[in-house]
């Protein structure tokens, strides 16, 4: 079970091996392409050079785990001597993140890992402004053509293959990458019988909405199978596709969904493959307003209260779907700035039916979009 997946964009209570190379060096800093990808552009995975941004406060017991499994990233035994660059923003940190980071990089020679600790202004210290900093800081080590950025979170632990079945992802054709997102399970479980159901039904709801528009909006560049998610837990962009919207926005809440949103509007392609997959902790404690965190100590209070678990109908998933697949039929070349202002998703739409009831009703839709679609 993974609490973790479509954790802060359809949450309801939210509306590691070392392998000795070279000597490590760790360096202290203070302080509209509108088409999409064109198919002269596709290339081996191989020829794709990576860098990875990761924002972070206070995160001193987290970072050790993070930093060993991407030393321990399969990518790295593509070549003799490659280094995989990590750009590491410590936003305005009180606990000892620094020195752990530090220290634990000295002994993983395989990462270039630089390190920025910066204070921002009250207004300013959050997490879209330290993961801004970061992927900028990343993007400056990257080959303009070339050059993907991946950026995840401190207290992620990457699957092994993560960065190749990304940089895989991209040489099919995409010009970012979501990962899925799954929760650490010893973590879960001290959340509770009750939570992990509450879970469970949201995430079987969340994949259901995603099937169905599949069926309704198919895109032949995300094909079902396929997951839902794309936070800042996991997402690979293409350097080019990066600059080309202006990069991040620095939101307090949501930056990365912002992301997501400029390179849709901008005709950018987006895939979600299962091969990529990042596990995530389960802790009630965040560093993030509105992020994961603050979803589960929802639906611990929500189980307390014995208040119902109330999603978005189907039918009004259908209806904007319907909305989203006429829009995409246009040949105007500005479709994508129209599908998301238009027809985009919204993470906070109310919850008025039972989580349960809304299951099957997406069931039958699905049942009679895929057999209409037959027809």
């Amino acid at each position: 079970m993974a609490t973790g997946s479509s954790r802060w964009r359809r949450c309801p209570a939210a509306a590691c091996i070392p392998r000795p190379t070279k000597p490590s060096r760790v360096r202290r800093v203070t302080g509209r392409h509108r088409e999409g990808l064109l198919l002269s552009d596709i290339v081996e995975p191989q020829a794709w050079t990576p860098a990875v941004a990761v924002p972070a406060r206070n995160e001193a017991e987290r970072i050790p785990a993070l930093l060993r499994s991407l030393a321990d990233q399969s990518w790295l035994d593509g070549a003799p001597g490659r280094r995989l660059p990590v750009c590491l923003v410590l936003n305005n940190t009180t606990d000892d993140s620094l020195a752990v980071a530090q220290h634990c990089a000295a002994g993983l020679p395989q990462l270039d890992v630089q390190l920025a600790t910066v204070v921002f202004p009250p207004a300013r210290a959050h997490v879209g402004s330290a993961r801004r900093q970061a992927m900028n800081l990343a993007l400056a080590r990257l080959d303009p053509a070339h050059g993907v950025l991946l950026t995840t979170d401190a207290d992620a632990r990457p699957d092994r293959d993560w960065i190749d079945a990304s940089l895989a992802a991209i040489a099919a054709g995409a010009d970012a990458v979501g990962g899925r997102i799954v929760g650490d399970p010893a973590e879960e479980a001290r959340l509770g019988p009750e939570v992990l159901r509450r879970a469970r039904d949201q995430l079987r709801y969340a994949r259901l909405c995603d099937q169905l528009a599949s069926v309704m909006d198919p895109t032949p560049h995300d094909p079902w199978p396929r997951h839902q998610d794309h936070t800042g837990a996991s997402l690979a962009v293409r350097a080019h596709a990066y600059r080309a919207v202006g990069g991040l926005p620095a939101l307090a809440f949501r930056e990365d969904l912002g992301l997501v949103r400029r390179l849709r509007a901008a005709n950018f392609k987006l895939a979600h493959p299962l091969s990529v997959r990042v596990e995530v902790s389960a802790r009630l404690y965040g560093r993030a307003p509105g992020g994961m965190a603050d979803c589960l100590k929802g639906w611990i209070h929500a189980e307390a209260e014995q208040r119902p678990h109330l999603v978005e109908a189907p039918e009004d998933v259908r209806t904007r779907l319907r909305g989203r697949a006429a829009l995409r039929r246009s040949p105007d070349a500005g479709v994508g700035d129209r599908l998301e202002r238009w027809t985009g998703d919204d993470p906070d739409a109310v919850g008025v039916v039972p989580v349960l009831e809304a299951i099957a009703q997406l069931e039958a839709l699905i049942a009679t979009e895929a057999a209409q679609d037959v027809c």
